[in-house]
C-alpha cells in the first residue's frame, strides 16, 4: 500500500503552525495584556546598541567563514563573505532544524565552487558545534541544581550527537564513505566524495580549526551580551558570565526539526531561562520575541539580495 505524499508546501505551514501555536499558547497561558505591556515599556533607543552589536558578531562569523575559505584556497571580498553568511541564516530562518545552512555556498558559486563552499560550511559548522558543547557543559552543569538528572544526561548526549556525526566524516572519512557507498543513493555517495576532496584542500587543518574554534568561543560572549542589553532595554538585568555558558543551550533547541527555526521552541526556552534570573514570564516572552525580530529583521535587510539567488536557482 502506497502512502500518500505529502507536499513541501504542506509540511513547510504545518512546521511555521507548530511553532506559532506554542507562541500563542505562551501568550496566552500568561496573559497578552501583559506581554503587550512589557514591550511597550521597552526603550526603544536603547535597542540601537544591541543591533548594532549583532551586526559586529556576524561580521566575525563571516570573517570566520572567509578565513576557512583561504585555507581552501578561495578568497572573496568581505562584503560578499558578509552577505552571503546572513542570507545562509535569514534561509535557515525559514527552515525547520536551521537546514538551510547548507544552501549558503550557493550564494557565492560564482566565485567559488559549490562542493568547496560545502565543505567550507561543514567546518564552519564544525565550529559551531564544538563550542557550543564545550560552553553547554558549562551551562548543563550551572543549571544542573534545578533541573532533573535525567534532563541534564539528555542535554549532554543532544549537544554530542552533531558533533560525533561531524567528526566521524572529519576523522574516519574513508570508513564513512565506503559505508555511503553501500547505500542505492548514487547521489549521496557523489556528494560525499565531493565533499571529501573539498576537506581535503584545507591548508595546516589543526591551526585553521584551533584558530575557528577559538574565535566561535569569542563570539558567544557577543550573543549573550546582545541579550543582556535587550533585557537592560526592557528594564532588566542579566549576568553575562552564566548567560555565556546556557545560551548555547537555548539556541541548540533551533535544532528542534519540527518548528522553522525552533519558532517557539527557542522562545520558551529564554522564558524558563529568565525566570531563573526572577523576570517574570511576560516579561522574559517579551524580551525573546524582541531578539527573534531584531535578529530576523537584521537578516532580512542586509541577506535578500543574496538569498534570492538561492530562490532564483
Amino acid at each position: 500500500m502506497k502512502l500518500p505524499t505529502v507536499s513541501p508546501r504542506t509540511r513547510l505551514l504545518v512546521k511555521v503552525f507548530i511553532g506559532l501555536s506554542i507562541i500563542a499558547f505562551l501568550l496566552i497561558r500568561f496573559n497578552p495584556a501583559e506581554i503587550l505591556d512589557a514591550i511597550s515599556r521597552v526603550r526603544i533607543g536603547m535597542l540601537i546598541l544591541p543591533v548594532s552589536l549583532y551586526a559586529v558578531t556576524l561580521l566575525v562569523l563571516s570573517l570566520r567563514w572567509r578565513f576557512i575559505l583561504s585555507r581552501m584556497g578561495h578568497r572573496i571580498p568581505v562584503s560578499v563573505a558578509y552577505q552571503g553568511f546572513v542570507a545562509g541564516i535569514l534561509i535557515s530562518d525559514l527552515t525547520p532544524a536551521r537546514v538551510g545552512e547548507v544552501s549558503r555556498p550557493l550564494t557565492i558559486r560564482d566565485r567559488v565552487p559549490v562542493p568547496v563552499g560545502l565543505g567550507s560550511v561543514f567546518l564552519d559548522r564544525y565550529c559551531d558545534f564544538i563550542a557550543i558543547f564545550l560552553l553547554g557543559c558549562g551551562g548543563v552543569l550551572l543549571i544542573s541544581a534545578t533541573f532533573s538528572p535525567e534532563l541534564v544526561a539528555g542535554m549532554l548526549i543532544i549537544l554530542s550527537v552533531p558533533i560525533l556525526i561531524l567528526s566521524g566524516f572529519w576523522f574516519r572519512r574513508r570508513l564513512v564513505l565506503s559505508l555511503l557507498h553501500r547505500i542505492p543513493v548514487p547521489a549521496l555517495a557523489q556528494f560525499a566524495d565531493h565533499l571529501g576532496r573539498a576537506l581535503d584542500s584545507l591548508d595546516r587543518p589543526g591551526i585553521t580549526m584551533g584558530g575557528a574554534i577559538l574565535t566561535t568561543l569569542g563570539v558567544w560572549v557577543l550573543q549573550s551580551l546582545r541579550v543582556v542589553l535587550i533585557a537592560a532595554a526592557a528594564g532588566y538585568s542579566l549576568p553575562l558570565q552564566e548567560l555565556i555558558l546556557v545560551q548555547p543551550l537555548i539556541s541548540a533547541l533551533a535544532l528542534i526539526p519540527i518548528s522553522l527555526s525552533g519558532l517557539g521552541f527557542v522562545e520558551g526556552g529564554y522564558v524558563t531561562l529568565f525566570s531563573r534570573y526572577g523576570i517574570p514570564v511576560a516579561a522574559g516572552l517579551a524580551i525573546a520575541l524582541l531578539d527573534r525580530l531584531l535578529t530576523v529583521g537584521f537578516h532580512l535587510l542586509v541577506g535578500i539580495r543574496y538569498a534570492l539567488r538561492v530562490v532564483g536557482r
